[in-house]
């Protein structure tokens, strides 16, 4: 497979890469929201405040998860599933730009 060829080292930088990333998206939604909020006061937007502040605290306790523990199998299902998080992320950030 593919994660054999980084070993667990290069797993571990990937993550915390990918992790940066979903941080990185995290904050520009967040931007996002707490403009709007600033504009139109309802409780939607506040409730989109804190779904984007739970996942970027997620996004920050994962990557000190990365950093203590030395783990493989934790290292790629941590990797596999912040990919997913940033093309879903990626997706959301587009949408609410546009909108």
């Amino acid at each position: 497979m593919v994660f054999e060829l980084f070993g667990n080292a290069g797993i571990k930088v990937m993550a915390i890469c990918i992790e940066i990333g979903n941080i990185s998206l995290l904050s520009g939604l967040l931007y996002l929201y707490i403009k709007s909020y600033r504009q139109i006061k309802i409780g939607f937007t506040v409730g989109l405040i804190l779904f984007a502040s739970a996942l970027l605290l997620r996004s920050i306790s994962t990557i000190g998860f990365l950093i203590l523990y030395n783990d493989v199998f934790i290292g790629r299902a941590i990797l596999i599933g912040g990919i997913i998080e940033f093309i879903a992320l990626l997706i959301l950030l587009k949408i609410t730009w546009d909108y």
